[in-house]
């Protein structure tokens, strides 16, 4: 007989949380480390701060250095790996179960213990300047910078996770050590591990390392402004337009969530999503079109992204704003409902055979819920979704006013905008 998949959670004394799924078939331990802190809680002169320490706890403590580190994990046959975004870090490992204790144990060492070697820092200075020089050359990911620092002015949101080349020239050990410490305490740590283990295992780990860091003081955030309206970054010798439409939304853990995953799939998540088929199949303006919600913990936003040649930018831009115009004044169909919700639906319990898409649930519920959500929640709000929610979600967001359009190009695709198409003119 099987045992059941269990999940079980614990707040430690100094305000660590840790959270264990217990999945007895699987046979390895997927756990990492997460941080509910990123680019967004740093000051402006040292933007970047944050995906450097990323970078730089990789780089030894008193008793190991980097190519140890490494050499431990390739000698296991695990993975290790680390990502910073706006909001969280992460850093996490897969290995079979017998090699659990000795990988936690390295890597609550790198990151309870990191010694920021100037020389290692300055290497990796180095290879985050080169790191910035990709992004900048990648139109795609630019123009998301761009356009954040455009929806979202003067707010650390609005700023690159990578920093530019300016603050990350400038940044000192000593400011790095002094981020580190703020950022690195207990009360903004949250431990989990997916796979066969148990709660108990973990906590072994856990208590001599991480389960000692003291507790800092609390650390208020400010909330961020969306700021709409049109904005362009003339850029000549790039091949085709970026173009985006985004409208603030709510937070990740908002009470229409749910809507907004399904109306982000329903026009463009899928193949047959409306954008996909309008844009591209019907018209031949795009190679792909995509929207998406991304919530933060105090707001969101739902956008519209894609990429054409700057002669059909502007006919891209128009066909989308009639599309979203048209989907919040007549609605959708309840066989568009049923594909969208349906393909979510497989979405999620097909990432439930992988244990790194479990372990980063359990992440997330912490970061944004502060507690455990079952998987059945997600499912059942998903499956609850009509047709009348996903009108009157589109009513409410797509309209002339919440709108901003960001365009890398040329200036001819915005030169006879209309957005008040949005609003029933056409």
């Amino acid at each position: 007989m099987s045992l059941p998949v269990t999940v079980q959670r614990k707040v430690l004394p100094n305000g660590l949380t840790v959270v264990v799924e217990r999945v007895p078939h699987f046979p390895s331990v997927t756990a990492g480390v997460w941080v509910k802190r990123g680019s967004r809680q740093e000051p402006p002169k040292v933007n970047g701060i944050s995906h450097f320490i990323e970078h730089l706890v990789f780089k030894g403590t008193p008793t190991r250095t980097y190519s140890e580190i490494y050499r431990t994990f390739d000698r296991m046959g695990g993975v290790l790996d680390a990502f910073t975004s706006r909001e969280i870090m992460g850093f996490y490992f897969r290995v079979q179960k017998a090699h659990f204790p000795e990988a936690f144990e390295v890597l609550s060492d790198m990151l309870a213990r990191p010694t920021f070697p100037p020389e290692e820092l300055e290497r990796e200075r180095g290879v985050i300047l080169e790191e910035i020089k990709m992004v900048n050359d990648s139109p795609s990911d630019l123009v998301g910078d761009l356009f954040l620092a455009r929806a979202y002015p003067g707010h650390p949101l609005g700023r690159p996770i990578q920093g530019d080349e300016q603050t990350i020239g400038r940044l000192t050990r000593g400011q790095v050590q002094r981020h580190y410490r703020a950022m690195m305490r207990p009360e903004n740590l949250v431990v989990t591990a997916t796979g066969d283990i148990t709660l108990h295992e973990v906590l072994e780990q856990v208590a001599p390392t991480l389960g000692t860091l003291k507790r800092g003081a609390p650390q208020a955030e400010r909330a961020p402004r969306f700021r709409p309206g049109v904005a362009l970054f003339e850029k000549d010798h790039l091949e085709q337009a970026q173009l985006i439409v985004a409208f603030a939304a709510e937070s990740a853990a908002g009470s229409h969530r749910f809507v907004l995953l399904v109306l982000a799939n329903l026009l463009g998540g899928t193949m047959s999503s409306r954008l996909f088929t309008e844009i591209r199949e019907k018209r031949g303006l795009v190679y792909s079109i995509s929207a998406e919600h991304s919530g933060y913990r105090d707001g969101g936003l739902f956008g519209i992204q894609a990429a054409s040649s700057h002669a059909a930018a502007p006919r891209t831009l128009k066909e989308t704003l009639v599309v979203l115009a048209d989907v919040a004044k007549h609605g959708v169909t309840e066989d568009e409902v049923e594909i969208a919700k349906d393909n979510l639906l497989g979405g999620a319990i097909l990432s439930m055979e992988s244990a790194s898409s479990r372990m980063g649930r359990l992440a997330r519920n912490e970061l944004y819920f502060g507690q455990q959500r079952p998987m059945k929640e997600s499912l059942d709000g998903i499956s609850r979704v009509t047709a009348s929610a996903l009108v009157r979600q589109a009513r409410e967001l797509f309209q002339p006013k919440k709108a901003l359009v960001a365009v890398m190009g040329h200036p001819s695709a915005v030169k006879h905008l209309d957005l008040g198409i949005l609003g029933g003119r056409t």
